[in-house]
């Protein structure tokens, strides 16, 4: 009799997970909350136009996803990281990857841990530079950086270094034309996915859980061997999911890391207005402080993360299309009487306010470089857990991060249940 699986969340890393185990002869059910799967990878169209609202960049070369990308025979394109930083009222090209790259290699892993804000104190930097260094943390990073440890930035920089971090690209189609190739072939081998499934209780013991959850407004229960969670630790925060027993030293892992918040808003326009000469723009004193080009469509997205999304995240989606109008208008003041009128559509996603995320992605405090693991860690051969908060390299937030979590959670599973 096959052995059967139930996977917690439809996100990158749960379907990564059931992918897997649909073809190691596992029977895999899948409960995601949303109507949707992909988790934090949310591509809407508009036309033939993809719109990310959540995960857009592929961050360096990850063989994993890649092999994914190329099963599903999708395309990419590269993007450039050249940047315009606003400085003095004036736009000026800056190599700004380079400047973090010197600072955060200032970093020594072998001193005592401390927050960004702390280390950067003790730093001479010129006050440009400084300032570049906190939006990177909150932009980035999605984090305060009173809170985020030095040592976990210094390790997401070296793991960056050694799979091409300094590249980056976009899948032609969409986000989600992968989450498709995914979905597909699970159902193909026999898996099962439940989206509108919200999870209530979870209750285990060696070998055997017991699921209850709902689903179309009906409560319902299901049973398996083994279940792996992959929801997002906002959602592990809440609370939202009741364990029986309890799992007092998971929790306190949960507990610790931190989980940042990220503003995303595409605006859609009749035609380019804009200067041709740039990528990606940041004006630092702005509350939308990012905002970047998509070569696919006359597009602009702006961002917001960590504490300036904090303070956005009760407006709505008409005041922040008001505001980010208002930004655009301060950055490139000689178009602003086109701008409006060109507007043809606003998309935006708060994450915070997402009742099945309630957030961007994790980050990691001081002293806390452990934390990922004993997140990940399985529990009496029955739970298993995956996603973004559960990558051990110091690279939370990402799409890859997420996915290679899933293929590690699916090894563990067939290591244990297949004894």
């Amino acid at each position: 009799m096959k052995k059967h699986v139930v996977i917690i969340g439809g996100g990158v890393s749960g379907l990564a997970t059931a992918n897997i185990l649909v073809r190691k002869g596992f029977a895999v059910t899948i409960l995601e909350a949303k109507d949707r799967l992909g988790g934090r990878i949310h591509t809407i169209h508009e036309g033939t136009l993809p719109i990310e609202l959540g995960a857009e960049f592929l961050h360096g070369e990850n063989k994993a996803v890649r092999a994914i990308i190329n099963a599903a025979k999708l395309t990419t394109h590269l993007v450039p990281l050249d940047q315009l930083v606003m400085h003095n009222g004036r736009l000026k090209r800056v190599k700004v990857w380079d400047k973090m790259a010197n600072i955060i290699n200032r970093i020594d892993p072998h001193k005592t841990d401390t927050t960004f804000k702390k280390f950067l104190a003790t730093q001479r930097l010129r006050p440009f530079d400084r300032r570049l260094a906190i939006a990177y943390a909150q932009g980035f990073h999605a984090s305060h950086i009173d809170r985020i440890g030095v040592h976990s930035i210094r390790r997401g920089e070296y793991s960056a270094e050694h799979m091409e971090g300094d590249s980056q690209s976009r899948i032609n189609e969409g986000y989600s034309a992968m989450v498709g190739f995914l979905e597909r072939e699970i159902r193909k081998h026999g898996g099962k996915i439940l989206t509108g499934a919200v999870v209530k209780t979870v209750q285990w013991k060696p070998n055997q859980v017991n699921i209850t959850f709902r689903h179309n407004a009906k409560p319902r229960r299901i049973e398996a061997n083994a279940a792996i969670v992959t929801v997002s630790l906002g959602i592990l925060k809440a609370k939202t999911i009741r364990f029986t027993p309890a799992l007092q030293e998971k929790q306190d892992a949960i507990d610790q890391l931190y989980f940042g918040n990220v503003i995303k808003i595409v605006m859609v326009f009749q035609e380019r207005w804009w200067p041709k000469n740039f990528t990606f723009i940041q004006s630092m004193d702005e509350p939308i402080p990012v905002c970047w080009t998509d070569p696919r469509g006359n597009v602009l997205t702006g961002w917001s993360g960590g504490p300036k999304a904090d303070a956005l995240k009760r407006l709505s989606k008409a005041a922040l299309q008001k505001l980010a109008l208002k930004t655009l208008t301060r950055i490139f003041p000689k178009f602003a009487p086109v701008i409006k009128k060109q507007l043809l559509t606003t998309h935006s996603h708060n994450w915070a306010c997402d009742p099945h995320v309630r957030g961007a992605y994790s980050y990691i405090p001081v002293n806390g470089l452990d934390l990922p693991k004993l997140l990940a860690a399985p529990v009496g051969d029955t739970l298993f857990f995956a996603g973004e908060a559960t990558t051990d390299d110091a690279q939370p937030g990402t799409v890859f991060g997420a996915y290679e979590s899933g293929l590690r959670a699916a090894r563990e599973v067939i290591k244990f249940c297949m004894r």
